[in-house]
């Protein structure tokens, strides 16, 4: 499964308590990566957490999750990566997951 390739076994044994296999199995690589990169370019430091606890933000297209990005910015300002890696919950705001 090529979503062992972005964590650490520790994560990856989490990620397989919280979804079923088939639900991972069912995500695109392609876009999975694309989402991935979109995160690292804003520098989202906490990505392993949102593939931990948010896994589904991998499914929604990419013009959706710049959308929300944008929003959060907008919110919290400049800072708002820092603010989110403080409290991911803030996630479920923006993120029907």
């Amino acid at each position: 499964m090529f979503i062992k390739k972005y964590l650490n076994d520790t994560y990856f044994n989490l990620l397989l308590d919280n979804y079923e296999i088939e639900y991972l199995k069912s995500f695109n690589e392609e876009h999975f990566i694309a989402v991935y990169e979109l995160l690292k370019k804003y520098n989202f430091y906490f990505i392993d957490d949102i593939i931990l606890n948010y896994l589904e933000i991998f499914g929604l297209s990419l013009d959706d999750i710049k959308m929300k990005i944008t929003e959060m910015k907008n919110k919290y300002g400049d800072n708002f990566i820092y603010i989110i890696g403080q409290n991911l919950s803030l996630l479920n705001n923006y993120f029907d997951v």
